[in-house]
């Protein structure tokens, strides 16, 4: 009995201590590297042009990224709010060789 009073004051002390962690902003990071951003085309939907989908990754809380590959096997990446239904301004193009 003693055990168990001792196990829910613990419990009950987790709980009151827990804090939601900071994620920081909700948006894609800021390009860095030598491949290239561009403009999305619509604020609406996902050009054709960008070939077929090959995967799906969530990226940070909120943010989704959806893969491409074009017929020319470039690929690019959309980035998703899943929270506000928005895309991000800029696609990111990798170009294969």
């Amino acid at each position: 009995m003693l055990a168990s009073r001792i196990g829910a004051l613990v419990a009950a002390l987790c709980l009151l201590s827990c804090q939601k962690l900071d994620y920081g902003p909700r948006v894609p990071p800021k390009p860095m590297g030598p491949l290239k951003f561009d403009v999305t085309k619509f604020q609406d939907a996902i050009p054709l042009d960008y070939g077929t989908l090959v995967g799906v990754t969530q990226n940070s809380p909120g943010w989704v990224g959806l893969w491409f590959q074009r017929p020319d096997s470039t690929i690019v990446a959309a980035f998703v709010n899943i929270d506000e239904g928005r895309l991000y301004e800029k696609s990111l193009s990798i170009p294969r060789k």
